[in-house]
């Protein structure tokens, strides 16, 4: 059985601000960089996790996202999944971050494979990466502080579906990391010293208080415990909240009851107006509040008709000019070719005539000086008796 997190990775970025991810995947200048010669920040790239679940079935969760961090000097590392779902406690236009962090303090053995076989890692294609984990604790989910309801069918799977690799212990993670900007021989530097038990988490990853917004997120174990995270309440500079762990994880997609059904303008708006405090308004002022209810109503899938329009407008208008660049590209590099045959020709038939020139005045000259060699040369010639 395989999942797949399809949610766009640039609206989880706009969600989670703490979550130090650098998308555009698609530029690998953003997805990889480098500080010293043994250190390892990469962000970004893209993976799949694969485990065994208990009835021995082989599971898999794509379309995720790695970073991976280490500091030699400071002995600190620290590695992550996200996948972006979409939750009804955010708002519609934009995806939620979650994480799968993985903590150095619980890894027993990291070992590298950099040639991998599996049929995930062939997904990804060539310069693909294996890191086998084997944990002495699961992994933990990183996650907002509000309701985890998802907002539609293939959210509410990919929660489930992290939710069942949170309680892994073995598992294997493929990524997709260029050797140009990640030697091999850092992933075994790294493996080597994760599998010594020597590295500690980096804080500014394992614990990030500027999360989701500057209001921090919570960690829900596989185990069905929460530590409580501590972040930072806005406009409360200096003081700090702490999340009370909740009894259980929040119910996955399929055990959640049906939601109310969607509110109408019409009856149900002039109910609301029965009630003690409005019976006392004036009739005018009901109308009226009414009819900015309606309105209000109106404006806002006016707005988001016009949203979605302009949206796939820019999208229409990033593929043309996308194509008329290629275009241009491929005329002048047409171009280009011909010049530099055509002018490559000319100077071949004019180095060839020059050459021809100079041989012929060589050889000239060199026959008129034996010629005067031989009309100034006198002979002798002596006959023995």
């Amino acid at each position: 059985m395989s999942s797949t997190a399809s949610a766009s990775a640039s609206d989880s970025d706009s969600d989670l601000r703490g979550g130090r991810a650098s998308i555009p995947p698609t530029d690998i200048s953003s997805s990889a960089t480098t500080t010293t010669s043994s250190d390892i920040d990469v962000t970004a790239q893209p993976a799949t996790i694969t485990w065994r679940s208990s009835d021995g079935e082989d599971q898999s969760l794509s379309n995720l996202q790695l970073d991976l961090h280490y500091h030699a000097r400071s002995s600190k590392a620290f590695c992550k999944l996200r996948a972006a779902v979409a939750l009804k406690s955010h708002p519609r236009a934009r995806n939620t971050a979650i994480f799968l962090f993985l903590h150095p303090e619980r890894v027993q053995s990291l070992v590298l494979d950099d040639a991998p076989c599996a049929a995930e890692a062939r997904e990804l294609g060539s310069e693909t990466v294996g890191l086998q984990f084997s944990l002495s604790r699961c992994p933990a989910l990183f996650v907002p502080k509000e309701s985890l309801a998802p907002r539609n069918q293939a959210s509410g799977n990919l929660l489930d579906s992290l939710r069942a690799a949170a309680q892994q212990a073995t598992f294997s993670i493929y990524a997709k990391i260029p050797t140009r900007h990640l030697p091999r021989q850092r992933l075994v530097a790294l493996c080597q010293a994760v599998s010594r038990n020597e590295l500690k988490s980096i804080e500014a990853h394992s614990n990030d208080p500027s999360a989701y917004g500057g209001v921090g997120g919570r960690l829900l174990e596989g185990d069905g415990l929460v530590r409580p995270v501590r972040a930072a309440v806005s406009g409360d500079e200096g003081r700090a909240s702490i999340i009370e762990p909740p009894a259980e994880n929040p119910p996955s997609y399929d055990d959640l009851p049906p939601g109310p059904p969607p509110a109408l303008p019409g009856p149900s708006k002039r109910r609301r107006l029965s009630s003690p405090e409005t019976d006392r308004l004036p009739r005018k002022q009901l109308d009226r509040k009414y009819i900015e209810d309606i309105c209000a109503h109106m404006i806002e899938n006016k707005l988001g008709h016009l949203r979605r329009d302009v949206a796939k407008q820019l999208k229409d208008l990033e593929n043309r000019v996308i194509d008329y660049v290629d275009e241009q590209l491929t005329l002048q590099q047409q171009r280009v070719t011909e010049d530099i045959g055509q002018q490559t020709e000319d100077e071949y038939y004019g180095l060839k005539v020059d050459i021809e020139s100079y041989v012929r005045d060589e050889v000239g000259e060199a026959e008129d000086r034996i010629l005067d060699r031989l009309s100034t040369a006198s002979f002798s010639i002596q006959l023995n008796p």
